[in-house]
């Protein structure tokens, strides 16, 4: 615990930037990001050891107060430090953008963003986990707002705002009514928290409520993607890779410790509100055109599939076969882990697009991979994890969740259930197949082919610290993906001496009693990959050399220009036609003059993809509200001996509740 208390002291030095001297802004970000660095590398080597065994949970009281760590919070921490470090590395570089923007600002608040973190994760009773949490909810929020000069920032910024703040009190309320049964708002007493079915149900429903809005879960999501393409990029790396995982974590701490998983509706609710986040999440994704865009709506998609994994788990477990839940848990923490590597990686990578050519805009860009090698080849194994693809972390969370929804089909006691798997199953399988497509076309329009815009010409490599903080989460996603039994297996034992205490065991082969997953990857399909390669290499040195003469092919007398390529709006036009049911674009095509005699005239076409739940769920809701308040507005005259009227009857009016 010391260890992590320290690392809480080197992030705070690091927010005395905030009030470094203006000529020294340059140093002071340095000195900070170098901090924020040394401290989260510290949480990542302690919760290392802590999973390892070596470091075991400790609590650090103080007063009332407590600091805590187990296994389950070792977990996060693990994802905080391997995050916060590789991208705490990246922003040394991206930062220096700013110098002259409020520079001091963004990397003091950067530290606090990290230590009210590990705060939330290492808090031991409800007072200091409110705390915590509010202040990485305001913190985040100024770091939004950092460009606070452009009009679409501020709004997101203040989006986000409300939306965070109904999240928080929604949890609030569930730590009220936990604490009213347990008469402690230790998380020690909470455990033992004795409640009413009627109010239990209330707790899981706000707490739900709660994790599920900081998480950007369908229909709870529509701050996630103005909030995160409106920050500064290492930023969305850090709210989308880390923050959303911080929800993750609160939610599990709830169900395992306070709440139980032991109701099969809990269950139900959480695996169908997982689903549906996941296939509209990543259906989104595939319409947009911002980099930054597609990838917040990926992040809604992999938040559902962490959650429909949880949901999944506790069905099992609300069956009474909780030894048969370990593959869908072991599946929330492995997939955590794997997203916040492929979202962290994929968000530097779009700033350092951004940074390069200064747009986000792929129908813009086009042939980066001649400009930006090193950057093509790291969001290449992003882009690879993130459609799940062989030997990438990506692929072991997403397999795992398939084995705990089999284990579920084969376990399912009704018709009714078992249908509800057969359509997870099919829901999961179109999800990851969508996504397959989404990092197609965003890597192949980004990365290969022509130029699409003048804007390529001036775009050029990034500097040393930004490619290593991308070098270090692909070295890792290709490391947990090639060898995933360590992962797994860590994973694993956490859960088995969790407060839930699922037991060890075997189903349909697949071991979980310590030994190497081999459902997951097997060794001899690695030796047979490994000599496949061999034989080809062997085949390409021995063989004869072949001349290749390289010719343009006829082009029919016409010369092909970039235009002619595949645009990313054209690539996604059979699903947008195969979905238009449910995203209903806009289309507008405006003919301009005549631009050639033989050719036609100019068309301007515009595509509007609108989120329904926007246009159908909160817009409505904001109508009402604003009618309401232009309704109250009568009582606002302006006058200080009326308002001073409405305090003494409001304050008669609790007197006399008081007495009563």
């Amino acid at each position: 615990m010391e260890s992590f208390v320290g690392a809480l002291g080197l992030y705070g030095l690091g927010t005395l930037a905030l009030i470094w001297p203006k000529r020294l802004e340059l140093a002071a970000h340095y000195v900070s990001m170098g901090l924020a660095s040394i401290a989260s590398l510290v949480v990542l080597c302690q919760s290392l050891l802590t999973l390892g065994g070596m470091g075991g949970a400790s609590v650090w009281q103080l007063g009332r107060y407590s600091l805590a760590v187990d296994g389950w919070a070792a977990a996060f921490l693990l994802i905080i430090g391997l995050s916060g470090t590789a991208v705490s590395i990246y922003g040394m570089g991206y930062g220096r953008g700013y110098l002259g923007a409020r520079i001091r600002q963004l990397a003091g608040l950067w530290n606090l963003f990290l230590g009210s973190m590990v705060m939330v994760v290492l808090a031991g009773d409800a007072f200091t986990f409110i705390l915590a949490w509010e202040v990485m909810a305001l913190v985040s929020f100024l770091l939004v707002n950092h460009e606070s000069e452009k009009k679409q920032v501020v709004h997101a910024a203040y989006q986000y705002m409300v939306m965070t703040h109904l999240g928080t009190a929604a949890i609030l309320v569930a730590f009220y009514l936990l604490g009213s049964g347990a008469e402690s708002f230790a998380f020690a007493d909470l455990a033992h928290s004795q409640l009413p079915p009627v109010l239990r149900h209330i707790a899981f429903g706000c707490a739900f409520l709660g994790f599920a809005l900081k998480s950007g879960l369908m229909p709870l999501h529509v701050w996630l993607p103005n909030a995160h393409p409106a920050a500064p990029s290492h930023v969305s790396a850090l709210m989308s890779g880390v923050m959303l995982k911080v929800a993750v974590y609160g939610f599990g701490r709830f169900v395992f410790e306070f709440i139980g998983a032991d109701v099969f509706a809990y269950g139900l609710i959480v695996m169908v509100v997982g689903l549906v986040s996941a296939f509209l999440g990543v259906l989104y994704a595939s319409m947009e055109k911002d980099m930054k865009r597609i990838l917040a709506y990926s992040s809604v998609e992999n938040m559902g599939i962490i959650f429909a994994a949880f949901g999944c788990g506790m069905l099992l477990v609300a069956m009474d076969k909780p030894y048969l839940s370990l593959a869908a848990f072991t599946a929330v923490l492995v997939h955590s882990f794997a997203h916040s590597l492929m979202k962290c990686l994929l968000f530097m990578s779009a700033g350092a697009v951004m940074h390069a050519t200064g747009t986000r805009n792929v129908e813009l860009l086009g042939g980066l991979m001649k400009k930006m090698p090193w950057t093509a080849a790291f969001t290449l194994v992003g882009s690879m994890s993130l459609a799940s693809l062989p030997f990438t972390a990506g692929l072991v969370g997403e397999w795992l969740t398939l084995q705990g929804m089999m284990t579920l089909a084969f376990e399912s006691g009704t018709p009714e259930l078992r249908l509800l798997v057969i359509f997870a199953f099919i829901l999961l399988g179109l999800t990851g197949a969508l996504a397959l497509g989404c990092f197609v076309r965003l890597y192949g329009v980004t990365f290969l082919g022509r130029r699409r815009s003048n804007l390529v010409l001036k775009a050029h490599e990034m500097p040393f610290t930004m490619l290593l903080g991308m070098g270090m989460e692909a070295l890792v996603i290709l490391a947990a993906g090639i060898m995933p039994a360590p992962l797994v297996n860590a994973m694993r034992q956490l859960l088995v001496d969790s407060p839930l205490a699922i037991p060890a065991g075997n189903f349909m082969g697949l071991w979980w009693n310590g030994g190497q997953s081999e459902a997951v990857f097997s060794p001899w399909l690695i030796l047979i990959a490994a000599l496949w390669l061999l034989a080809i290499l062997a085949l390409t040195i021995s063989g004869k050399k072949v001349i290749v003469r390289q010719d343009v092919t006829w082009n029919c007398g016409t010369e092909p220009t970039r235009r002619q390529q595949y645009t990313a709006t054209g690539f996604s036009k059979p699903l947008r036609r195969a979905f238009d049911f449910i995203l209903k674009p806009r289309r507008e095509r405006v003919f301009l003059q005549r631009e050639h005699a033989y050719f036609g005239r100019k068309l301007h076409y515009n595509l509007l993809i609108p989120d329904q739940f926007t246009d159908r769920l909160y817009r409505p809701v904001q109508h009402i509200m604003i009618k309401a308040a232009d309704t109250l507005r009568i009582v606002q005259q302006g006058s200080v001996r009326l308002y001073i009227g409405y305090t003494m009857i409001a304050m008669v009016i609790v007197l006399i509740w008081g007495g009563m």
